[in-house]
């Protein structure tokens, strides 16, 4: 570069973001110039738990819409977050992502990323997915990963989170793949690569554990209050409208809407995540964990 010639702004504003991510992961022990293996961030002796980023189950990242509706085409929108005004957002570039699926998916994927360093690819098969999400192994659910796959690979996520690591750098659920089709050309087996920048999302205790046997059977609506629940070691209350927001919902009454969280409510206790979980007169869900 020429001398007395301008650096361009967005250079110099990703040169720092990148600098203060490093210092974050240096704090916690992390060498953000190595490889680095989840596992040692989540441990799980029985891979009974899987884990996703608070950032994301605090935010309307899945939703949990009615299935009948088609999905969104999002360019650089930002989602809703709990947490927003206090120094988090996030914007997506993407083909909308649902809780009944692409969650779900995105979760089992990771847990298999965690057993190589991240930026390393690791290998799973349609069958072995779909079996390990709890699906009926026939062609539907293996066309339901496909297609659940290429939306986690087609799209981009930016977390902003002032509080932390500030800008996560722009991530795609999945970074690349590459497969191998069978005679009749679908995908059988797919060889995955994760983005190393993950981890920030992940450092510093900044994550959630789901049982995954019990978090995997509830429906859409109650796995997205599950997320609001086991992301706070205190839940606050929960406004109901700030719920739908969270789940994405575009329920046209609010009656429908209270009737459905209720029913989410029921479901939660049901499971055991929570020991008591009502939506009160105040349209607000109370919660106690004790």
């Amino acid at each position: 570069m020429a001398t007395g010639e301008k650096v361009p702004t967005d250079q110099i504003s990703g040169k720092f973001d990148k600098l203060r991510r490093d210092a974050y992961l240096d704090k916690r022990g992390i060498d953000p110039h190595q490889p680095f293996q989840l596992d040692l961030l989540l441990p799980d002796l029985n891979d009974s738990q899987r884990f996703i980023p608070n950032d994301y189950a605090r935010s309307s990242l899945f939703t949990a819409r009615n299935k009948r509706e088609a999905r969104r085409v999002l360019q650089h929108e930002k989602l809703f977050h709990l947490h927003e005004g206090q120094g988090i957002s996030l914007v997506y570039t993407g083909i909308e992502l649902r809780a009944e699926d692409d969650e779900l998916v995105w979760l089992q994927i990771m847990h298999y990323a965690k057993h190589v360093p991240l930026g390393e690819p690791f290998e799973f098969s349609v069958k072995d997915l779909v079996r390990d999400l709890g699906w009926a192994k026939n062609g539907r659910y293996y066309d339901k990963v496909r297609e659940s796959i290429s939306r986690l690979k087609a799209n981009e996520v930016l977390v902003l989170n002032d509080k932390a690591y500030g800008k996560s750098g722009a991530i795609s659920l999945i970074d690349k793949y590459s497969a191998i089709n069978d005679s009749e050309g679908k995908l059988t087996q797919y060889r995955v690569w994760v983005d190393p920048n993950l981890i920030v999302l992940f450092a510093g205790n900044t994550f959630t554990n789901h049982s995954w046997e019990t978090y995997r059977s509830l429906s859409p609506v109650a796995r997205r209050l599950a997320d609001y629940i086991e992301s706070h070691k205190q839940p606050f209350p929960l406004k109901l409208d700030r719920f739908r927001e969270m789940c994405g919902s575009t329920s046209k009454t609010v009656y429908g809407w209270r009737r459905t969280a209720r029913e989410a409510c029921a479901e939660i206790e049901a499971s055991g995540i929570a020991k008591c979980v009502q939506l009160h007169t105040d349209d607000s869900i109370y919660v106690v964990n004790e």
